[in-house]
């Protein structure tokens, strides 16, 4: 078996896992902050690539600024969400509330698919650029850029929660509601913030997926599905765990198709699921909690 052609297949499969990486740090920063898995993430983050494409296709928007614009927008939507839905739900309980962003799930993809269709529509790279050598080995300019996102964004969650007044009250909302309440935090505010920026990074993992998937409403569907198996076999609420798992699960993904079939990455996936939590059912990088009875 040639060496170069395996890591070749691995490289490839690092840039795929970094779109489940950028999404399972998404719910992992929501679950964090409100202790609400977000089945909508994938859905909500898909309105952001359609806003670049209507704005670069329709309109001749430059690219970046489409791109800027999408994220912004993005941003906006999970606040409003989090204000105006989960927020009037202050009294349910967490599964009504998860129960709610699957509402939110079909209603976004119905609507989108209602008003664009179904029909794949293509958003191109800004410009092609030459891959990087390395010796014999080929690395895609997309997929150093992917690469070198998903580790500013891991940096920069890194530091919002451990170093900014900002994470550490996500932190403390997500531990105790009301004594963080009673604390003088605002805690309707820094739920919005934590949503908005989760659903900023759904839609940046979805521009980087579009170019590859084409845009259509349901093109962040099995992305999810991976980043929320990456994010549990990470340790869910672990911001490395989250950027680990989607790693190697991208790499694994990619090594199944290439030399067994693609029927089989799924199972294969989900088999790697249930070892990892069977040996550590916290997850690789997961505390365990203790919760008195």
């Amino acid at each position: 078996m040639d060496i170069i052609y395996v890591l070749q297949i691995a490289v490839a499969g690092l840039a795929q896992g970094c779109l489940y990486a950028l999404v399972a740090l998404a719910l992992v920063v929501i679950f964090n902050a409100s202790d609400v898995l977000n089945f909508a993430e994938g859905a909500m983050g898909m309105a952001g690539v359609y806003v670049a494409w209507v704005l670069f296709t329709n309109y001749g928007v430059n690219y970046v600024f489409s791109f800027v614009a999408a994220l912004a927008l993005a941003f906006a939507l999970g606040v409003i969400v989090q204000l105006l839905v989960l927020g009037r739900m202050r009294g349910a309980s967490s599964m009504m509330q998860i129960v709610a962003t699957l509402g939110l799930f079909m209603f976004i993809e119905g609507m989108f698919g209602l008003f664009f269709g179904y029909n794949p529509r293509l958003l191109a790279q800004p410009a092609s650029l030459s891959p990087v050598m390395l010796g014999e080995l080929v690395l895609p300019p997309t997929s150093i850029l992917d690469l070198g996102i998903l580790a500013f964004v891991a940096v920069a969650l890194a530091l919002l929660f451990k170093r900014t007044q900002l994470g550490i009250a996500m932190r403390a909302i997500a531990q105790n509601r009301y004594a963080a309440r009673l604390m003088g935090l605002k805690v309707e505010n820094t739920l919005a913030l934590a949503w908005g920026i989760g659903i900023l990074l759904g839609a940046a993992a979805a521009i980087l997926a579009a170019p590859v998937t084409s845009v259509t409403p349901n093109m962040m569907d099995t992305i999810v599905v991976y980043a929320f198996a990456a994010a549990i076999i990470g340790g869910f609420g672990s911001l490395i765990g989250a950027v680990v798992g989607g790693l190697l699960l991208g790499v694994v993904n990619n090594l199944i198709v290439a030399f067994l079939a693609p029927e089989f990455s799924m199972s294969f996936i989900f088999l790697l699921l249930l070892i990892v939590l069977y040996v550590k059912p916290d997850g690789l990088f997961g505390q365990k909690t203790i919760q008195k009875v």
